[in-house]
């Protein structure tokens, strides 16, 4: 028996996964924008636009709503916005040393790194399919760079580490977000927007600057900053509305549309088509994450 495309049930799938495919889009866009202010300002100044803007935009709804802030309590949620923090950084020093669409694609593997991860932190034992798809990312992501063309020394590989620390620090934040079902969403929300601006700040000074000589207020700069804080809070608005009226599973699969968008990104705005051999590695990365996420769908 086949379900009726115009039963509320149907119809609410569809929205969600329009909401999700329109949150990967936002996102998209937010990446390419981070990614075009690479050359320009630190990496670090993008991180702070991102997280600062999400922030403000978070504490005003959260007060407005009447939602209870928290702090120091519980502990989980310190590991949520630490690991967060990590990820954002890692993403957008990734970002804007590495092409869209490989960037999206390893940090998109954090489902994977989340059924490997379940088994330290909650007892969840993975199965055959994990291992063959993690080792089939790694592999996958050896095909998109393709050392054997470049060289290997010739690749600079501190940022596809950074991407897949992003993608683990993804994974470690959602065990946590697994055990903070009783706070407010957005309180939770505000609590990592606020640490992730502030590790951001220090991140200035953790790391080397490559752009310190460069004007932040000048050009189209200011815009493109604001352009990353803006679509990064639209893209977390869609991404919210769609697991909140979907199954986590279907929407999580039709997320990974983001590494699509980001390829069509990369050849049209900035000549970066893809060679077959890369359009290999990118499914051999996105197919096994895909059947990880609709074998172990997580709340």
């Amino acid at each position: 028996m086949t379900m009726d495309p115009n039963t509320p049930d149907r119809r609410t799938a569809v929205a969600a996964g329009l909401w999700m495919l329109v949150g990967s889009f936002v996102f998209s866009i937010m990446s390419a924008l981070a990614n075009a202010l690479g050359n320009r300002v630190d990496w670090q100044v993008v991180a702070i636009a991102r997280s600062g803007v999400a922030f403000v935009l978070a504490l005003g709804l959260a007060l407005s709503g009447g939602a209870t802030l928290v702090f120091l309590r519980p502990g989980m949620l310190w590991v949520r916005s630490l690991s967060g923090s990590v990820s954002l950084v890692c993403t957008f020093y990734a970002l804007t040393h590495l092409p869209l669409a490989e960037v999206l694609t390893i940090t998109n593997t954090f489902p994977v790194w989340l059924a490997l991860l379940s088994w330290p932190m909650l007892g969840e034992r993975p199965g055959l399919d994990v291992w063959v798809a993690s080792l089939m990312g790694v592999a996958g992501v050896a095909l998109i760079k393709q050392p054997w063309n470049n060289g290997g020394d010739a690749i600079d590989w501190l940022p596809v580490a950074a991407a897949f620390m992003a993608a683990w620090s993804t994974a470690v934040a959602m065990l946590g977000l697994n055990r903070l079902g009783h706070l407010d969403t957005r309180s939770v929300v505000a609590h990592f927007s606020a640490v992730a601006t502030v590790v951001s700040i220090v991140s200035l000074w953790l790391f080397p600057r490559e752009c310190s000589d460069s004007p932040v207020f000048s050009g189209d700069v200011p815009w493109l900053l604001a352009g990353v804080g803006l679509t990064a809070t639209a893209g977390q608005l869609c991404l919210t509305r769609a697991f909140t009226t979907g199954t986590a599973s279907s929407v999580a699969v039709v997320g990974l549309s983001q590494v699509l968008f980001a390829a069509a990104i990369d050849w049209m705005a900035f000549s970066r088509p893809l060679n077959a051999t890369a359009i290999i590695g990118m499914a051999f990365v996105l197919l096994p994450t895909g059947h990880v996420i609709l074998q172990r769908p997580t709340r």
